[in-house]
């Protein structure tokens, strides 16, 4: 009798979502006093002069907690991997039993050698079944992370967009467990507005798919 093994993956959704991390490292170093001819000659620059920039934020936590096409995304993608999960839980432990009651009945040769093969060649079929769930569950990862892409470019479109009327320099990406951003002024954060715009925008593109 063929030994079978029953491997569950469990494929996790990453919350969606842009969060920059900052890593400082430094080493101490030995002063070491240059070599004469090593000496830099110091060259006079004027630097370029540079009119100040348009700089605001928007705070990626509340926009992808708020934003209702990234919550419509994350309940779709939960409900997919729930499902799986839970046949393939069903018929694995199913299978593992069935498996464990032909070995009893083979043992005390309480099976024909007839039945023995037709018992082994479906639990080779429904073996090969959780197999692929196994393979929708990776394909459900795969899927998961081309939407993360098109959500980028969906955000992405819609700065670009608002940008035209606000003509600002930098749009940042500000997170409340830090990041590149570690401050920043509550008069430069623009959330509140993005989302209603995203909000809207995803609203009405729903109200046409109907």
């Amino acid at each position: 009798m063929k030994n079978f093994s029953i491997v569950l993956n469990v494929i996790l959704i990453a919350a969606v979502g842009y969060l920059y991390f900052l890593h400082f490292s430094g080493a101490a170093q030995k002063t070491i006093l240059p070599a004469a001819d090593s000496v830099p000659v110091h060259i006079p620059i004027t630097p370029k002069e540079i009119k100040a920039s348009k700089i605001v934020f928007v705070n990626a936590d509340s926009l992808f907690s708020k934003y209702e096409y990234v919550k419509d995304l994350r309940k779709e993608a939960e409900a997919k991997q729930s499902r799986l999960e839970t046949i393939y839980h069903t018929k694995a432990t199913k299978l593992q039993q069935d498996y464990t009651d032909l070995q009893q009945k083979a043992s005390n040769g309480s099976l024909s050698s007839e039945q023995a093969k037709v018992a082994e060649e479906d639990l080779m079929k429904r073996k090969a079944e959780l197999d692929g769930m196994e393979k929708q569950l990776g394909d459900l990862a795969d899927e998961n992370q081309r939407k993360n892409l098109a959500l980028q470019e969906k955000l992405n479109n819609y700065l670009k967009e608002y940008n035209k009327a606000g003509n600002y320099n930098y749009i940042l990406a500000f997170t409340n467990s830090g990041g590149s951003v570690l401050f920043g002024s509550d008069s430069l954060d623009i959330t509140k507005e993005i989302l209603d715009g995203l909000n809207a925008q995803y609203k009405a593109e729903k109200g046409r798919k109907k």
